[in-house]
């Protein structure tokens, strides 16, 4: 029996003794392609009785595959340090300059960093708006007659730090809670100030008229605030 490998390559049969095969450490060249590859991968054994196909003679160029070094971490121990201090850094600004509205609030010594801050980065920085913490602590609405009225009222701010003045918005109803006539007032239209201090109420009256074919139907009304 004869030991033959075949090159995967071009197909090509070649004898090889054990002494070859050892010293390949399982890694041969192909003589005619050139092509390298495990030798133990494609061995057969031959019939001596049997006619050789075609077999070209041609000496086998042995070689030993060069064994890789173990895979090594490419980032240093430092680097992945110094990665997530600043992406650390990146989050505590990122929310910072999400609540900064609010920081500013109880912070007010802090204005002039947030200013600047919004002035290099194209953001706009107001008063905190919460509508949860702005009620209407006092209503009144009044008929003067020759269709005049007034509606007063007060408004306060819950919290404890200034929030921005919300809009009020009036709304006039019929027997039917229908709305009749709807507006909205800015606070400059209802005399306030535009900064609302903590634990703190601002009162405000506005007068109006009424076409009198709206005052006919006119029943009651709705006040509540937002902000735009």
């Amino acid at each position: 029996m004869a030991i033959v490998t075949l090159c995967p390559q071009c197909q090509t049969a070649f004898a090889i003794q054990a002494e070859h095969y050892s010293a390949a450490d399982a890694w041969v060249r192909c003589g005619r392609c050139a092509h390298v590859f495990e030798v133990d991968q494609h061995l057969f054994e031959l019939d001596d009785n049997k006619p050789q196909a075609a077999t070209v003679e041609m000496p086998l160029s042995m070689r030993s595959e060069p064994s890789l070094p173990p895979p090594q971490d490419l980032i240093q121990p430092w680097a992945w340090s110094a990665l997530s201090v600043l992406l650390a850094l990146l989050f505590c600004f990122q929310a910072l300059l999400f609540q900064r509205h609010q920081w500013r609030a109880q912070n007010p010594e802090l204005t002039p960093v947030f200013l600047s801050l919004c002035r290099h980065l194209g953001c706009e920085l107001h008063w905190p708006m919460e509508p949860n913490n702005v009620s209407i602590e006092t209503g009144g609405f009044k008929t003067l007659g020759d269709n005049q009225y007034v509606f007063s009222g007060s408004i306060k701010n819950q919290s404890d730090w200034p929030l921005a003045t919300p809009m009020l918005e009036l709304s006039l109803t019929d027997d039917l809670d229908s709305a009749v006539v709807r507006k909205a007032f800015s606070p400059e239209e209802l005399g306030l100030t535009t900064v609302l201090r903590g634990r703190r109420a601002q009162s405000f009256e506005m007068r109006f008229a009424l076409d009198p074919a709206l005052s006919t139907s006119m029943q009651g009304y709705r006040a509540f605030l937002f902000y735009p």
